[in-house]
């Protein structure tokens, strides 16, 4: 279920919804146009992302951060340029 292709067309149906609530139909996807379970893959990437840049991270670390904190440090969107 995992997909690890950075697809710029569901980027750009949910970046504008990142951070509101009641997102389900992104996280499950399958809904506007998204595979199923989207958010999940785009989720999976994200935490490798920021991982890969901060390898020394403890778990602590990295999961006290927001998700803004993570998507920003973790360079993420450099992947939809």
């Amino acid at each position: 279920m995992l997909d690890e292709s950075f697809n710029k067309e569901y980027w750009s149906k949910i970046e504008t919804y990142l951070e509101s609530s009641g997102s389900s139909e992104f996280i499950l996807g399958g809904s506007k146009g998204l595979p199923d379970y989207y958010g999940y893959s785009e989720g999976y990437k994200m935490i490798s992302s920021y991982l890969n840049l901060h390898p020394d991270a403890t778990v602590e670390e990295w999961t006290s951060k927001s998700p803004r904190e993570i998507l920003e440090e973790g360079n993420y969107e450099a992947n939809y340029e």
